[in-house]
């Protein structure tokens, strides 16, 4: 890196618990700085509304922190992306470049945010030398019905931007789809198998702290014999997805994009032998007996645990599409 690009290089070294800084552009209208800490390690950080923060799991890199914390009030706080060796500077400042830009399309703090996330992210990924093989049959299954959720359901709802912004899955968050405080969890079953699906985790049929937790199951069965020629591939999926967000919002395929990478979606990988059938969707409410297992009710030590819930037993807590559709409409109020 050359002195003249280097955003650090003319900042005052400040005490060793305190932060020198200078905002990156005085157009944005994002708190964005350079900074330097007392151990002369570069620092990029965005200042904003602690409203508007993000509380799901960060990226963990080797050689950079990515710190979400308290500013000097409670009403602002930070998200920090801290440098740990200098040696990797240029590679550093590329990065917070990349973000920058990506930030300028943002409409509002809360999706500068949510943008500044996940450029690093993508980042995370690409640093990581990206994923080597595809996803699996399982992986491609799931993806796809995430997919049939957001496209059929939420886009047509909430509109593209708030669709994607909800699609938290992912990033590691516990439930798919966060929806203001209405909660999806999303899961694809093989059409001909038994009613059952897979739960991994205690907390991702747990309500706790929301007012409304949905389950979507949707049938998706590989396709063969003849009906190998009407199935879809995952990359028809997606392209699908892709012409439904660039027609209604263009600037919300850096949203899409994002989350495909962080899932672990490459365009490059060759999926033109797994084709697939999306068949029926089914939608529960999760509440009251809901059969399943939630981190209140396991006892201390145990955790993470896996097991597979009889979809006959949750006839009871059956809803139409519709019925969900009004709900989220209710919960959003952004109907279009």
């Amino acid at each position: 890196m050359t002195e003249a690009i280097d955003p650090w290089r003319d900042l005052p070294l400040p005490p060793l618990s305190e932060v020198s800084g200078r905002r990156v552009d005085p157009d944005l209208p994002w708190g964005l700085f350079w900074g330097l800490d007392g151990k002369e390690r570069c620092l990029f950080l965005l200042r904003h509304e602690t409203a508007n923060g993000y509380e799901r799991r960060l990226p963990r890199f080797s050689g950079l922190s990515v710190e979400a914390r308290a500013a000097d009030s409670e009403e602002q706080s930070l998200l920090v992306l801290r440098l740990r060796e200098n040696e990797h500077r240029q590679l550093f400042h590329r990065l917070c470049i990349d973000v920058i830009e990506a930030m300028r399309t943002a409409r509002d703090e809360r999706e500068a945010v949510a943008l500044f996330v996940a450029r690093t992210w993508r980042w995370h990924r690409f640093l990581r030398s990206g994923r080597s093989e595809k996803l699996s049959l399982e992986e491609q299954k799931g993806l796809i019905g995430e997919l049939r959720f957001l496209s059929d359901c939420l886009v047509p709802l909430i509109g593209e931007t708030d669709a994607l912004m909800s699609w938290t899955g992912p990033f590691g968050a516990p439930k798919d789809f966060e929806i203001g405080t209405i909660c999806v969890e999303s899961k694809a079953r093989r059409g001909a198998s038994k009613p059952f699906v897979s739960i991994s985790g205690e907390y991702q049929l747990d309500d706790a702290g929301m007012a409304e937790l949905f389950l979507h199951v949707c049938d998706v069965t590989a396709a063969t014999g003849i009906d190998g020629e009407l199935g879809s591939t995952l990359t028809d999926w997606v392209n699908t997805v892709r012409d439904l967000v660039a027609a209604g919002d263009p600037s919300a395929l850096e949203l899409l994009d994002e989350r495909l990478a962080a899932v672990g979606f490459n365009r490059e990988h060759d999926y033109s032998a797994d084709r697939w059938l999306a068949a029926a969707d089914r939608f529960y409410e999760v509440r009251d007996e809901f059969p399943r297992i939630t981190a209140g009710q396991l006892i201390r030590g145990v955790a993470s645990v896996k097991y597979a819930i009889d979809l006959h037993a949750c006839e009871p807590f059956r809803l139409e599409r519709d019925q969900i559709k009004m709900r989220i409409r209710g919960s959003d109020g952004n109907e279009r």
